[in-house]
């Protein structure tokens, strides 16, 4: 009896390095699947120049931040947040749309880009003056007024930056992910250099207009250099363009909203309170930005797999989507978990004392990363199944939510009411999503017939 337990046992282990053996063995296989490797590159390439961007980018604001104060640094982060409300005008939300059409037509490209680059040049104009005209209208203070008049220069050389889609659905984030570090790496070097010179919020201002050239000049050289292609066989296809506005219209609205519930409290905050309040508040929203990157590289890199995973199987399309999903909310939980924990360690670090009133902004705003992370790939879903109207609600839920709860919140609980309002909203999108997709499902589920 007892030499028949042993031999359980030892059955029982050594079926369990069979299996063991047998798991490794598929993930060799999968590792070196063309496919597979082919998406991790890519992938990697776009983690590893946006970890070192976003890691210069924030010593430097940190750097910034502390020579600055919380009154100047609030008052640069005021007319950057102000301008950014805008630039839905410029985008028209093609983005998406355009990236999407280039992998599904690439033998259009040229008629696809240069439709795109006429609409972004158009817009970028007309944007431009449209934020003068608001800032007259609502900024009073003289420096704000001229910091939005340097920023809203950007919208005239963006256009050039829908190069990156081309390489993108190629699935070569090589050569543009080395220019983001390397505009990155020296834009950031320029304002340092800045502070150390005693300069003020306005040199950093045309730093970041510096910064749109740069990417136009270098997204340029890389697509005559690498691609071997030039700008001068772009076409505007007028069916095209209408194609693109047409697909994208929900698409606006969603970069309106978007833009609004992202950027709105700051603006409001400096209305309501001061630019010291919005010094206060940016200087932790910056940090909990930091972490944004990885949910926009990892559904972005993997758009291309989902969406031929759809074209070929249903089951593989909706497996895909349900890893990503458990992956990212793993994420986000694990970022916020030690963020709220050290939050007070890490502003002292960062900013120093006299940024100590974020702390309780980074332990609240920081958990609004599960609902951001989500999203990303809740509209990567609804662009996927051309869900426009659903896109439209499914970002406007959220905006007007947010709108709502800073006008009630900040002033009664300050810069604390608004926080919470964007831990709200930015967690009532997926919440929505999931909700519309649960009833759609009932509804649409067909009865089954009694035997």
């Amino acid at each position: 009896m007892e030499d028949l337990k042993i031999q359980a046992k030892e059955t029982s282990f050594f079926d369990s390095l069979s299996k063991w053996s047998t798991f490794w063995t598929y993930i060799k296989v999968k590792a070196h699947h063309p496919g597979i490797r082919k998406y991790s590159k890519n992938t990697a390439w776009m983690f590893t120049a946006r970890i070192g961007s976003m890691l210069v980018s924030f010593l430097a604001t940190a750097y910034i931040a502390r020579n600055l104060g919380p009154g100047n640094f609030g008052q640069l982060s005021y007319a950057v947040s102000f301008v950014s409300l805008f630039s839905f005008l410029y985008s028209l939300g093609i983005d998406n749309v355009l990236y999407r059409d280039l992998i599904k037509h690439p033998g259009k490209k040229n008629e696809y880009l240069g439709s795109a680059f006429f609409i972004k040049m158009s817009t970028g104009i007309i944007t431009a003056l449209i934020i003068i005209i608001f800032a007259l209208i609502l900024t009073k203070d003289t420096i704000s007024l001229i910091l939005i008049f340097i920023l809203s220069g950007t919208f005239l050389f963006n256009s050039f930056q829908i190069i990156n889609y081309e390489f993108q659905s190629r699935v070569e984030a090589k050569y543009p992910s080395i220019i983001s570090f390397c505009v990155s790496f020296t834009l950031n070097i320029l304002k340092i250099l800045v502070i150390l010179y005693g300069k003020g919020v306005i040199y950093l201002a045309i730093i970041l207009l510096l910064e749109s050239i740069l990417y136009a000049g270098a997204y340029l050289l890389i697509y005559k250099v690498k691609l071997k292609e030039k700008i001068t066989d772009w076409k505007f296809d007028k069916d095209i363009t209408i194609s693109l506005i047409k697909d994208s219209w929900p698409l606006i609205f969603t970069g309106v909203f978007a833009m609004i519930y992202a950027r709105i409290d700051q603006v409001f905050i400096k209305h309501m309170i001061d630019s010291h309040a919005v010094g206060i508040y940016d200087s932790a929203v910056r940090i909990v930005e930091v972490w944004y990157f990885l949910p926009s590289i990892i559904v972005s890199s993997l758009f291309p797999a989902i969406m031929n995973a759809k074209l070929t199987s249903i089951k593989l399309y909706e497996s895909r989507l349900t890893k990503l999903a458990i992956l990212l909310t793993v994420l986000s939980v694990g970022i916020a978990i030690p963020m709220t924990f050290f939050a007070s360690l890490i502003i002292k670090i960062v900013y120093g004392p006299a940024f100590i009133d974020a702390v309780i902004i980074l332990k609240i705003y920081i958990w609004s990363g599960i609902g951001s992370f989500l999203s990303n790939l809740a509209g990567c879903y609804l662009i996927v199944e051309n869900k426009r109207k659903l896109l439209f609600f499914f970002n406007f839920v959220p905006m007007i939510t947010n709108v709502i709860l800073n006008l009630l919140w900040i002033p009664s609980y300050g810069i604390i009411g608004s926080a919470y309002a964007t831990l709200i909203s930015y967690s009532l999108g997926p919440i929505f999503l999931i909700i519309v997709q649960h009833i759609g499902d009932r509804f649409t589920k067909k009865p089954q017939l009694a035997k």
